[in-house]
């Protein structure tokens, strides 16, 4: 997929102010430089509708939280502050989009892996853009990295953005 046609469905969005398109599209652009085998049609249909909506902190326990269903962004501005790194939370929620498939994203299928999606998709936001704060999900990082060690990090990469959680318990049996 072309980046041309990423930033034409993205700036389609009524949705999205220019300054979030702008950061949006730098991430992807930097995503793609990185993961350049990395098929980005997904993303690319999902950014034509994504909303970013404030969500209640009762409703999101962290920063951010991707609906795949809905296809918005939550947003706990109670939680975004100083300590938080902005550009760490979109690239996180971004990935989440590229790996969204039905109601999951990653290898999350039934919420059977969820703390090794979440500490992989963190790791994968730290490679990307790093963090200039304390992650909020540290022990799942540390999770993810034991296990990385034992499947396999390329393992992890092919189950997540294939959404395909059998190549965990495979690696495993």
């Amino acid at each position: 997929m072309d980046l041309n046609e990423i930033k034409n469905s993205l700036n389609s969005n009524p949705n999205l102010t220019d300054d979030i398109k702008d950061c949006l599209m730098e991430l992807i652009s930097l995503f793609n430089s990185k993961f350049p085998d990395v098929k980005l049609t997904n993303l690319n249909e999902r950014l034509k509708t994504l909303k970013i909506i404030r969500g209640s902190r009762f409703l999101i326990k962290n920063s951010s939280y991707y609906d795949p269903i809905d296809n918005e962004i939550l947003i706990n501005l109670v939680k975004i502050d100083d300590s938080i790194d902005c550009k760490h939370v979109f690239m996180r929620e971004l990935l989440n989009m590229i790996t969204a498939k039905d109601n999951f994203t990653g290898f999350n299928k039934d919420n059977a892996y969820e703390a090794l999606n979440i500490g992989y998709t963190e790791i994968l936001a730290n490679y990307l853009v790093g963090n200039e704060n304390e992650s909020e999900y540290e022990d799942e990082i540390v999770a993810t990295n034991m296990i990385a060690e034992v499947i396999g990090n390329d393992t992890l990469f092919n189950a997540y953005f294939n959404n395909d959680e059998t190549l965990i318990m495979n690696s495993v049996c």
